[in-house]
């Protein structure tokens, strides 16, 4: 068994690969950006949170080999698939029929149709199928042959780490004054783009895969 310091360059690689990709806007980052900007600090975070035990589940299944199995099992693969677009429309939907039931003396509303920060962020994640197919890439390709235990307690802990720092400056960010400034003057425009938003990643989702 190599020496645990052989194998930092598939670390680095493992963290630039997760970075890359938690940077790329998806529905995680309009569920934190969202949640900062129309709630609070602390709704973000919460949120943050879900996406963390999302993304470390996903991490430690694919470790396991369950999701090679699931990546394998097309029939599975799209009931999940199916099952991430439902809630990711579902949610879009939520927020839409809010601003259309609001009154224009109350453009905020909207944001009272999300609760449960930390389900929200958990089940974005966790039911999109396309998390363990990346995993499943990205391992195939970072994680060198006779890895000890030590390189996948790091990487999970790695990951996570990421996830926490890169989420958690969206939150900080969309959170601040001028975002939330913005926010309030374009409160109906804003919640019915992330509405929007949503349910183009839930389409997306529906017809990936095609």
């Amino acid at each position: 068994m190599l020496p645990m310091f052989e194998f930092w360059p598939a670390l680095t690689a493992l963290a630039v690969l997760h970075l890359l990709a938690a940077m790329v806007p998806g529905p995680n980052t309009v569920v934190v950006s969202h949640l900062a900007a129309a709630q609070s600090r602390g709704a973000a975070f919460r949120a943050v949170a879900g996406v963390a035990t999302a993304t470390g589940t996903w991490v430690v299944v694919t470790l396991s080999g369950v999701a090679v199995v699931l990546h394998q099992a097309e029939g599975l693969l799209w009931l999940m698939r199916v099952a991430g677009a439902l809630y990711l429309f579902y949610t879009g939907l939520r927020l839409i029929s809010a601003l259309v039931r609001s009154s224009g003396a109350d453009a905020g509303a909207g944001r009272a149709a999300v609760v449960a920060p930390y389900r929200l962020g958990l089940l974005t994640n966790l039911l999109n199928p396309k998390s363990g197919v990346f995993w499943v890439s990205v391992f195939a390709v970072a994680v060198p042959t006779g890895a000890p235990t030590g390189f996948y307690v790091a990487a999970v802990a790695l990951i996570l780490v990421q996830t926490f720092l890169w989420y958690g400056l969206v939150a900080l960010v969309f959170a601040s004054g001028p975002a939330r400034r913005l926010y309030r003057r374009a409160a109906k425009w804003l919640e019915g783009m992330a509405g929007l938003a949503m349910i183009g990643f839930g389409i997306k989702l529906a017809v990936a895969g095609r």
